[in-house]
């Protein structure tokens, strides 16, 4: 299982987990953050001036699968041990995310004065809103952050006046135009407490006991202020410098790799090798994850192309909208301005050569869908077009240009579905999951659309039926196969509650019930009735052939005791030819196979263990009294079998048969073959469970259960060892055995120093262990060398040593 670690607590360290858990969640993904607070949304951070007490209105949604470490700021990265390190842990990664985001700049070191701060996060937002009352509150800057927190402290009684100040003449963008500047300014300075102070900055200041008393600036003196800063922001990546390639933000390529391939950064840390382009919008940042995300998952073909971006100022006192083409530039002389003004509405257009480049809308009613339209698909245009368009489209205002919905659309859905909350949307649509920012907007619209509570009960109820109804389906066609496969063991899904009442069953069969159950999908409620059934199935004929091994997976497989083998052999399945077990030797034996493949052609399942060597034609390998070679049998008999299962590390690769430099020629079952449907079952030697889970799977359903990639269990190969190991938690506080018989060894301590090759191999053994279920190896103190992972076990994990990784690995 691979281990994707996310540096940062964003929208974009969020977005990027919850997407790699959807899109594989067998997956494990950890977001490492060095926030005390669950992620959230910073766009939203207006609100916690407002109310230090919301913050579970801005938290954003994680899916239950993702790990998070809170309080972890990392300090640097190593590459070669694949580790990042904060200042009091360390965490390992097999591929590694880097979504910090970006640090606000001051134009002065604030850290040790009580009354100034940033505008970034949770903790300067509590420290503005204990900080203002009373005080003339200084903001410096022009840019979104410092208007959007404006308007909020607008809306705050707290403040004495409001300042903002301005080294520049003008506000958001410098090609913002005059008439759209001055409407901006008088709606803020409608509220007599605000002095907007265009063309000034701080030239001095007075420190006290560490406080600032007075601001002096270009144009005036503030005493008794309050000072926040929103002048600007600066990659996140200091941690990064000495190790990964750096200008003013991590290079990436176009599939945003980093100088290292196993270390992706996106976002406002990421700076695109080719041109320089930092992303400075969230819907920018989530594009760049999707990127990411795909070359994760082998799609190679993705890479990060700029779109035309859709933004705008979240305040309440008026709509500010931009669209901005990719190959927009503000200092291009060609460019042209269309003002179309109507009283507190404003569209301004900006052209280049008859293309439209970018809009500012001002209280706007614009489909700024259309708008990005025309930039994409680089329209000519002239003014009459924009004038003749300007009215707003039926479906109403875009409430989300992530996804492109509009009010009326979102209002349709929310009256069709009784939606009553931002919860019960996420069904029907992704608005305001994406970037986050139209949450509000959202849970408005949702709040003030008119439901009946009724009705409302009456569709959720019908969901729920109609949800238990396909599941109840899906039981059904399962018992509807089963029934046909066993007509003699008929199961019901009307009388199973009878069969709960009245059939006991030990406590260990029961686990091993509760495997098949799942690993068949079949409800849980089932699992007595499959139990009851098992024991009465109808045989199913087994060969079983030894190659080159060691005999260890049947010497395992007739020490099962759930259940028993001779209750297997008796009970379930028919194992008529089987080297180890049967009583028949020779001519008898012969005679035995041969008559399996006369009498019982596509019908028997055949388990192969061992390797098969190909060198000398196979000759190192002769079995029976005619010297057949171990792949002329393999090949003869696996012709005639329903299905094929390859039982341990050796018939899953060659395993420690065909460990370098392999002179019998050693390879697996499916390349001796050639064929890709064999089932694999590796592991030295594989546990029991995994052996009869599969085959009573196959027996109740003529089917197998669920595999993945290497066409493995799902059930048993879904897991990684060191996942699931009691030795975990000393892995993830550093402690490790560092000597046979240490302190370490003695308090039973992680083992990866000593070589366990936990966290490179796929098994459930830490999970179901050995010997029912008493130990398995790390758990004895020895660690794990990865034997389910075939030959690359033998050839490098099978040693007390840590492993070294190489190129191309």
């Amino acid at each position: 299982m691979m281990r994707i670690v996310i540096v940062g607590g964003g929208i974009a360290a969020v977005y990027i987990a919850n997407t790699l858990i959807q899109k594989s969640p067998q997956l494990e993904v950890l977001i490492v953050s060095d926030e005390k607070h669950p992620p959230y949304d910073r766009i939203h951070l207006c609100k916690l001036v407002e109310d230090c007490t919301c913050t579970d209105s801005i938290e954003l949604e994680l899916h239950p699968k993702v790990k998070l470490e809170l309080n972890q700021k990392i300090v640097s990265i190593a590459p070669e041990e694949k580790r990042i390190f904060s200042q009091h842990a360390a965490f390992h990664y097999d591929k590694l995310i880097i979504a910090t985001g970006s640090i606000p700049k001051t134009l002065f070191d604030i850290s040790e004065l009580s009354n100034a701060a940033t505008f970034r996060s949770q903790r300067d937002c509590e420290r503005i809103a204990q900080g203002i009352n009373d005080k003339n509150v200084v903001i410096v800057g022009a840019g979104p952050i410092a208007l959007e927190l404006l308007d909020t402290l607008m809306r705050s009684s707290s403040p004495k006046s409001i300042t903002l100040l301005v080294r520049k003449n003008y506000l958001y963008s410098e090609v913002i135009s005059r008439e759209a500047l001055e409407l901006i300014r008088g709606i803020f300075e409608v509220d007599k407490r605000v002095q907007i102070q265009f063309n000034d900055e701080i030239i001095d200041k007075e420190i006290v006991d560490g406080r600032i008393t007075k601001v002096i600036t270009k144009q005036r003196e503030i005493k008794n202020p309050f000072l926040i800063f929103g002048v600007g922001i600066d990659p996140n990546i200091d941690f990064a410098r000495h190790t990964l390639e750096c200008a003013k933000g991590i290079l990436v390529d176009d599939r945003m790799q980093t100088s290292d391939p196993d270390i992706y950064c996106v976002g406002e840390a990421a700076e695109v090798r080719h041109g320089g382009f930092i992303a400075g919008r969230v819907k920018e940042c989530t594009l760049q994850a999707d990127i990411a995300i795909a070359n994760l998952l082998g799609d190679q073909d993705r890479v990060f192309r700029k779109e035309v971006a859709i933004d705008g100022l979240k305040v309440g006192s008026f709509l500010f909208a931009d669209v901005s083409a990719t190959d927009f530039n503000p200092k291009d002389s060609d460019n042209e301005t269309i003002l179309i003004a109507h009283k507190d509405r404003i569209d301004q257009y900006i052209v280049k050569n008859d293309r439209l480049k970018r809009f500012i809308g001002i209280n706007t009613n614009i489909d700024l869908l259309a708008i990005k339209q025309l930039m994409e698909h680089d329209s000519v245009i002239d003014a009459a077009y924009l004038y003749s368009n300007r009215l707003m489209s039926e479906s109403g205002r875009l409430v989300c240009s992530c996804e492109g919905v509009h009010e009326q659309e979102l209002i349709d859905i929310i009256k069709e579905n009784a939606i009553t909350s931002f919860g019960e949307l996420k069904e029907h649509t992704k608005a305001g999951r994406v970037c986050g920012r139209c949450k509000q907007d959202i849970c408005t619209i949702i709040s003030s659309t008119p439901v009946d509570p009724t009705e409302a009960a009456r569709l959720r109820a019908e969901k729920v039926a109609m949800a238990q109804a396909a599941e109840l389906e899906k039981v059904r066609a399962r018992i509807e196969k089963y029934n046909r496969l066993h007509p003699k063991n008929q199961l019901s899904s009307e009388n199973f509650h009878e069969a709960l009442e009245s059939y006991e069953m030990s406590r260990e069969f029961n686990r091993w019930v509760s495997m098949i159950t799942a690993s068949m999908h079949l409800h849980p409620q089932f699992e007595e009735v499959v139990g009851e059934s098992v024991v009465q199935l109808n045989k199913i004929p087994i060969i079983w052939l030894e190659l080159s091994d060691c005999t260890g997976n049947s010497e395992a497989f007739i020490k099962t005791s759930h259940p028993k083998v001779d209750d297997l052999i008796l009970k379930y399945i028919s194992l008529d030819y089987h080297e180890l077990l049967m009583a028949a030797s020779g001519d008898q034996s012969e005679s035995a196979l041969e008559s399996i493949l006369h009498n019982d052609s596509e019908k028997f399942l055949l388990i192969v263990e061992g390797a098969v060597p190909l060198g000398m034609d196979g000759k190192f390998l002769r079995i029976g009294p005619k010297g057949e070679t171990g792949v002329e049998l393999l090949r003869r008999v696996s012709k005639k079998a329903a299905a094929i299962i390859a039982v341990g590390s050796c018939a899953y690769d060659g395993g420690v048969v065909a460990a370098e430099p392999n002179p019998t020629g050693a390879v697996g079952v499916s390349e001796a073959l050639g064929r890709e449907d064999i089932i694999n079952l590796p592991g030295c030697p594989t546990n029991p469970i995994n052996i009869v889970g599969t085959l009573l799977h196959y027996i109740m359903f003529d089917e197998f259960p669920k595999l993945d990639a290497h066409n493995r269990p799902e059930w048993a190969y879904g897991f990684r060892v060191h996942d699931n190991c009691e030795r975990r938690g000393h892995y993830d506080a550093e402690e490790f055995v560092r000597e046979w018989g240490d302190e370490g060894a003695k308090k039973g301590w992680c083992l990866f120093e000593m070589g366990c090759k936990g966290p490179y191999a796929d098994l459930n053994c830490s999970l179901v262990k050995f010997n029912e279920g008493t130990s398995w190896p790390v758990q004895a103190g020895h660690g794990c060398f990865g034997c389910g992972q075939g030959k690359i076990a033998f050839d490098r994990y099978a040693n007390n040593r840590k492993l070294e990784e190489k190129a191309n690995d």
